[in-house]
């Protein structure tokens, strides 16, 4: 098995000049979760929702904001990140939900409502596997790494060395069709977002795989900088 078992050991950085630092953490794959208060990323959002009586498709912007630090419970620098949408920039931006991000040298940990998931596990290696589900109490969910990615262009911008974090591939089965993933550029962060979760009914169904819920949404990266 190939799980990265050393993102539980602690929160430290070895002591060296910062140069030494950004080089070497660099080297094994931090800049890929670039956190730092100022940065921000925007986003545009293609979501569905799924019942059993209609499919409710919402396109939107969301702004990621890193507005503040601070020290949490665990004496670990947490990163505050304000979540905000809206449906285009003709409309001012209503906060959505506040999220934390903290990254080590062995992971990058984004709390999503509370709940927290180990985004990225370094150094970063090709097929690399952990659990994203490592620090909270939900099912074991393993992901993996694929670096072998061509460079992309979204919005005219060019992208290059991507990594794909698969975090789930199960496809799809009787019971329904399960696919997540995210990818990450250097010094950029988060740029694509896919993620496909649908249920299919099991009785008095009026067709083959029809969806009785779900959700599919897909994020890509329009604008990012610092404020």
């Amino acid at each position: 098995m190939r799980y990265n078992l050393l993102f539980f050991i602690g929160w430290f950085l070895v002591s060296c000049s910062e140069s030494e630092i950004a080089s070497d953490t660099d080297r094994i794959g931090l800049n890929y979760f670039p956190l730092e208060v100022g940065d921000y990323r925007i986003y545009d959002v293609v979501e569905t929702n799924y019942t059993v009586l209609e499919a409710i498709t919402d396109i939107y912007e969301l702004k990621e904001s890193v507005v503040d630090s601070n020290y949490n419970s665990s004496n670990n620098l947490q990163y505050i990140i304000h979540r905000s949408t809206r449906v285009d920039d003709s409309e001012i931006w209503n906060l959505d939900s506040i999220w934390t991000a903290q990254k080590s040298t062995n992971i990058a940990v984004l709390t999503e409502n509370n709940v927290p998931f180990v985004k990225l596990s370094f150094p970063i290696s090709h097929q690399l596997e952990w659990d994203g589900n490592g620090l909270n109490t939900l099912e074991s969910e393993i992901y993996w790494y694929d670096t072998e990615l061509p460079d992309t262009v979204l919005l005219e911008v060019p992208y290059q060395n991507l990594v794909k974090v698969v975090q789930n591939d199960r496809g799809e089965d009787f019971l329904g069709f399960e696919d997540k993933s995210e990818i990450f550029a250097p010094d950029v962060g988060l740029i694509i977002k896919e993620s496909t979760l649908l249920q299919y009914c099991q009785t008095e169904c009026e067709t083959e795989k029809e969806i009785q819920s779900g959700r599919a949404i897909k994020m890509t990266l329009k604008e990012y900088g610092k404020e």
